[in-house]
């Protein structure tokens, strides 16, 4: 008994050296007073971080031990909200925006970084500075730590391409009832109270990738590639998509559609799958990202009939397979002018505290056939 009360005594003694240390690092000036974030408040206390935010926003629901114990951490490191922060922003220059680039192909993140070059030094917006983090991978943890980095650096709103789930119209709703307004870029979070969206009008392109591959889809079958569902985009393309192709053909053109998540090898082995058991698939809708994938998958398969393809965005490798004429038609989107709009919007809002006569707000679709190259 009495090595083991030896043992818990040098466990607690270690659990307090750490706490002290990390309360140290925390409490020390400069870049390290920037991890006490809401997240963090809340792991300390053994709570939700929605609980933490009704705790400093004053708001009701909480249980007074609980509010006791979120507030003194509150205190002891100062922690404030967006909203505090923005109430106390005057005099400090320029609207902060904060930009989160997903976890997408080099190609889309060129063109969104191009759009923010754009707004920022094309616009004349002296009094905006744009803060900018690039996701590694596309989990809700990544998103939410770039969120709170970015909060951290005093945003006063934020742009965001995310997936529409309800973890993310929290996350968004949190932000905006804290008093930081958020533009959804390219795939929207239809459930929460967003300020603005701005990108392609999604169910529109499905249809016209629809009646692109309609001439030659007559008598076979269809193959539709998605990528993640969970973003909007992917959704209401394949929704739009098989819409179209009903109205056309009823129910004699019969559409098989399959999720790859953007990944080349789910991707690869499911066209490649599907067209080997299904000598019938006349055209194929690429609705996501991994158009090399569905090429090569075809290039190995050797179809006895032709397979003709629709995918989206003149990225490198599409733009080649259009050249080659291995690939039909490419729907594309202008993620530089989305990219730029989204910070017009923000920025048009944060000066002038108006809220945008509308919610949504669709970029041109244009239709890039090999004579146009």
């Amino acid at each position: 008994m009495h090595g083991i009360a030896c043992a818990a005594g040098l466990i607690v003694i270690i659990w307090l050296y750490l706490v002290k240390i990390k309360r140290i690092i925390i409490a020390d000036k400069g870049e390290s007073v920037m991890k006490v974030t809401a997240q963090w408040i809340a792991d300390q206390c053994g709570v939700s971080r929605g609980t933490v935010d009704r705790v400093v926003n004053g708001r009701p629901n909480v249980a007074p031990e609980v509010r006791e114990r979120v507030q003194k951490i509150v205190n002891e490191y100062g922690y404030k909200t967006p909203a505090q922060r923005q109430a106390t922003r005057a005099g400090r220059g320029a609207y902060r925006i904060g930009v989160i680039l997903p976890s997408w192909d080099a190609f889309f993140i060129r063109r969104m970084r191009e759009g923010i070059r754009v707004a920022v030094h094309h616009r004349g917006f002296t009094d905006i500075n744009v803060l900018v983090e690039e996701l590694k991978n596309r989990s809700h943890r990544s998103y939410f730590e770039a969120i709170g980095r970015l909060e951290e650096r005093g945003i006063d709103g934020l742009i965001v391409t995310a997936p529409d789930t309800v973890a993310m119209a929290e996350e968004i709703d949190r932000l905006v009832g804290g008093g930081t307004p958020v533009v959804t870029c390219d795939s929207d979070v239809h459930e929460s109270r967003r300020l603005y969206h701005v990108g392609q009008d999604m169910v529109k392109s499905g249809r016209v990738a629809a009646g692109l591959l309609a001439p030659y889809a007559a008598g076979g079958e269809v193959l539709v590639v998605t990528g993640n569902r969970e973003f909007t985009a992917h959704g209401l393309r394949v929704r739009g998509f098989l819409d179209r192709i009903h109205e056309i053909f009823g129910d004699s053109v019969p559409s098989t559609v399959i999720e790859s998540v953007e990944q080349y090898d789910l991707t690869y082995d499911g066209v490649l799958q599907q067209v080997r058991q299904n000598p019938r698939i006349r055209g194929i809708y690429m609705a996501n990202e991994s158009v090399k994938g569905c090429m090569n998958a075809l290039e190995r398969a050797k179809p006895a009939k032709p397979v003709h393809v629709v995918c989206h965005d003149l990225t490198p490798h599409a733009r080649q397979y259009l050249e080659e004429g291995r690939l039909d038609f490419i729907i594309d989107q202008d993620f530089s002018a989305q990219t730029t709009r989204a910070i017009e919007v923000l920025a048009h809002t944060l000066r002038t505290g108006e809220t945008p006569r509308q919610s949504i707000e669709y970029i041109h679709t244009s239709i890039i056939t090999r004579e146009l190259l």
